[in-house]
C-alpha cells in the first residue's frame, strides 16, 4: 500500500507563541499539538494555560494571572512575533480567559490568529443576547485578524457574531495519528467484515456525543439483522459513561462492549479491527480526531451534518450523515453497510485513501507551518 509522506520542509522564520492545554490531558486540543510536536521548531514555543490537576478557585486565579503576567513577559521580552490561541466556543470559563490572552497580544501589536476548537450553539447564542459578552468578543476574538476554523460553517458564525468578513480565514483539519497505520492490513479488515461486523463508538462519553442514540440504533440493528454477527465496542471515558452503561444493562442489549478509555496498543487493537465509526454527534465539535483517525483505519463513518464533518464526509462516498437525532435513521444507514460488502470495501478504500491525501500528522503539520510562514 502506498503511503503519501511528505518532502516538503517549512522553516518558521518568525517566533510563534502557541498557547496549548496541558499536553498531558486527554481531549482533541491536546492530542493535536502533542501529535504534530510544532515546538520541535525552534522558532516554535508551546504556552501552557491550564493545568492536569483539580485546583481550588483560590489556586485557579492565582495561576491564572501568573500565566497573563507569564504570557505578557513572554511577548514584550522575546520578541515573538505571532500568537496562536486555540479557544473554544462552548465554555464560559474558556471564553473570558482566552479573550484576555488576545487582548494582551494586541495590546502589544502581535499578529493574532485564532484558531477555533469546539463549539456549542447554546453558547454562541448567549453572546448573541449578552451585551458585554459582545463587546469582549468585538474587543478581543473580532480584532484578532486572523482565524482557523475546522469547517466552512464556523466563518459564517464568526462573521454573523462580528468578526469583519474582510478577516483571513484558513480552513483546517484535526489530526489523525498515523502511528499505527504500518500495522494495518486492510484486506484483513475487510475479510473480517463478512464473519463479524465490529461497530465503535470512540469519544468521551458526554451527553452531547449522543451515545444513547448509538445504543438504541444498534439494538434496532440487531433486530432488523438477526443473522449477521456483530458487537459494538464504546471506547472512551466521560461524565455520561455510568448512565450509558446502566441504559444498556437495562434494555438487555447484547453484544456491547464498554472499554473505558483507549491509549497505546489498545486504541492500535480498536483502530485496526473495527469496521464502522458510529459517532451521532449532537453539538460541541469542531471536527473530531475521531472520524479522522477511523477514516485512515479505513472504517466508513456513519455521524450528522453537524460542525466540521460534512467537509470531509461525502454521502454515499465515505459514509452517511443526518440532520436527524432518530435512531432508526442510523440503524438504516448500520444495515445498509452490513449488508453490502462491495459498498463497505469501496467506502473503506475513500476513507484511507482521502486521509493519507489529506489528514496525517505529516500532512496537518506541513500545512498548518505553511500558514504560519505566510505571516
Amino acid at each position: 500500500m502506498e503511503r503519501c509522506k511528505s518532502t516538503a520542509v517549512f522553516n518558521i522564520m518568525k517566533k510563534i507563541l502557541i498557547l496549548v492545554p496541558d499536553l498531558n490531558l486527554q481531549g482533541g486540543v491536546a492530542n493535536y499539538y502533542r501529535t504534530l510536536k510544532l515546538d520541535a521548531d525552534k522558532n516554535v514555543t508551546y504556552f501552557t494555560v491550564n493545568k492536569q490537576n483539580k485546583q481550588t478557585p483560590f489556586e485557579t486565579a492565582k495561576r491564572l494571572l501568573l500565566n497573563y503576567f507569564r504570557f505578557f513577559y513572554m511577548l514584550y521580552r522575546h520578541n515573538y512575533e505571532v500568537v496562536v490561541v486555540n479557544p473554544s466556543m462552548d465554555t464560559g470559563k474558556s471564553y473570558f480567559r482566552d479573550s484576555v490572552f488576545i487582548i494582551i497580544a494586541r495590546l502589544l501589536n502581535k499578529k493574532t490568529i485564532v484558531f477555533f476548537r469546539g463549539w456549542l450553539d447554546s453558547y454562541e447564542e448567549k453572546i448573541k443576547k449578552s451585551k458585554f459578552k459582545s463587546l469582549l468578543f468585538k474587543w478581543s476574538y473580532a480584532s484578532a485578524g486572523s482565524y482557523i476554523t475546522l469547517g466552512n460553517i464556523f466563518k459564517k458564525k464568526l462573521i454573523g457574531l462580528g468578526v469583519p468578513d474582510k478577516s483571513q480565514f484558513f480552513l483546517e483539519s484535526t489530526v489523525a495519528d498515523s502511528s499505527y497505520l504500518k500495522e494495518l492490513d486492510l484486506d484483513k479488515k475487510h475479510l473480517s467484515f463478512k464473519k463479524n461486523i465490529s461497530f465503535l463508538f470512540l469519544s468521551r462519553i458526554e451527553k452531547e456525543k449522543g451515545l444513547h442514540i448509538a445504543l438504541n440504533a444498534y439494538e434496532l440493528f440487531l433486530e432488523k439483522n438477526p443473522g449477521r454477527d456483530s458487537c459494538f465496542l464504546v471506547a472512551g471515558d466521560g461524565d455520561a459513561l455510568s448512565d450509558a452503561m446502566e441504559y444498556a444493562n437495562q434494555k438487555h442489549i447484547p453484544n456491547i462492549h464498554f472499554l473505558g478509555n483507549v491509549s497505546g496498543d489498545r486504541k492500535k487493537e480498536i483502530l485496526i479491527t473495527s469496521h464502522i465509526l458510529i459517532l451521532p454527534s449532537i453539538s460541541g465539535d469542531g471536527l473530531p480526531n475521531t472520524v479522522l483517525e477511523c477514516m485512515l483505519y479505513g472504517m466508513p463513518i456513519i455521524s450528522r451534518i453537524t460542525a466540521g464533518i460534512p467537509d470531509v464526509v461525502q454521502q454515499h462516498v465515505n459514509g452517511y450523515l443526518t440532520e436527524s437525532l432518530d435512531f432508526a435513521v442510523f440503524a438504516d444507514f448500520m444495515s445498509t453497510i452490513a449488508s453490502n460488502e462491495v459498498l463497505y470495501k469501496k467506502m473503506s478504500e475513500n476513507n484511507q485513501r482521502i486521509a493519507l491525501e489529506k489528514y496525517t500528522s505529516e500532512r496537518v503539520r506541513e500545512r498548518i507551518l505553511k500558514i504560519y510562514n505566510s505571516f
